[in-house]
């Protein structure tokens, strides 16, 4: 205890620094014997948040020297990097920006205890992670400063008013969605890590990608655009050689979108052969030889 206390009686008072670099002003206001120093003079790196940095008497005279001063008699200068503990009200309008709805609920339960370097408070949207169950979660986040990013977490209860669509009804894999499936609800929850959809005409004339069971809360992840060509569908062929341009009816062998590539079969002859989708029920066939034109 004895030998604690005389450690803690001998480390000298540590000065705060603001910058990512100790100079000289830094050095003339922690001690007058280099009131000489330029102030911009760049001594050393300036310590992480939370780290000492200690100049013994004998690199103090080398500065000096180096600085063509004669001096002597130093006592060791401390210096760490100013900091600070988090400031709630700070922390509720970074997430209120992240969340980009200055009217969510926004409750803190704990915070970092580590004090954070001055700089700008960011709790990005991509690192809040949705509880398995209700309204509370931790929030990674980061203080942005001229050394870097300084970690920070806080410990959230969250209440956002979202907009969602909601099913109405199972849907199956492929199934056109209509007026009638879909109700848009509003209700506060804790905000979802995939943003629900909340536009109904937006959805409707979408398919479901996979089985969706009525009640579900849907996201985009979940439906897509419908084919222009389906498998068995009679397209219109519009095949294409030098300047001429014929157009014949075929089977489709494949489904596909707008660019996709499919195969078709002639309605007359039963050849295969192959195409791009243009549109709703229509392929173009490119050809460079009237032997590549489908009979």
């Amino acid at each position: 205890m004895i030998l604690l206390l005389m450690l803690i009686a001998a480390t000298p008072e540590c000065h705060s620094v603001a910058h990512d670099r100790i100079l000289g002003g830094d050095l003339s206001a922690a001690s007058e014997q280099f009131a000489a120093l330029k102030p911009e003079l760049v001594i050393a790196n300036s310590p992480r948040p939370g780290v000492r940095r200690l100049f013994e008497p004998a690199e103090l005279t080398r500065i000096a020297r180096a600085n063509n001063l004669e001096l002597s008699g130093f006592t060791a200068l401390c210096f760490e990097r100013e900091t600070a503990q988090l400031d709630p009200e700070v922390v509720k309008a970074a997430m209120h920006r992240s969340l980009g709805d200055v009217r969510a609920g926004v409750e803190i339960l704990s915070l970092s205890k580590y004090p954070a370097p001055p700089g700008e408070l960011v709790f990005p949207r991509e690192s809040l992670v949705e509880p398995t169950s209700g309204d509370s979660a931790v929030w990674n986040g980061f203080v942005h400063y001229d050394g870097g990013r300084f970690p920070v977490w806080a410990k959230v209860r969250l209440q956002v008013l979202q907009a969602r669509l909601v099913s109405l009804v199972d849907l199956s894999p492929g199934q056109i969605l209509k007026t009638g499936d879909l109700r848009l609800m509003e209700e506060n929850g804790f905000p979802k890590r995939l943003p629900a959809l909340a536009n109904l005409e937006a959805a409707i004339g979408l398919v479901a990608r996979r089985a969706i069971p009525a009640g579900s809360v849907l996201t985009a992840a979940m439906l897509e655009p419908p084919n222009d060509v389906e498998r068995g569908q009679t397209v219109l062929v519009e095949v294409h050689s030098g300047a001429a341009t014929v157009k014949v009816e075929a089977k489709a062998e494949s489904a596909g979108r707008r660019g996709d590539t499919v195969a078709m079969r002639n309605a007359s002859s039963g050849s295969l052969f192959h195409g791009q989708i243009e549109g709703k029920g229509r392929v173009i066939v490119k050809c460079r030889t009237a032997s590549e034109v489908p009979e």
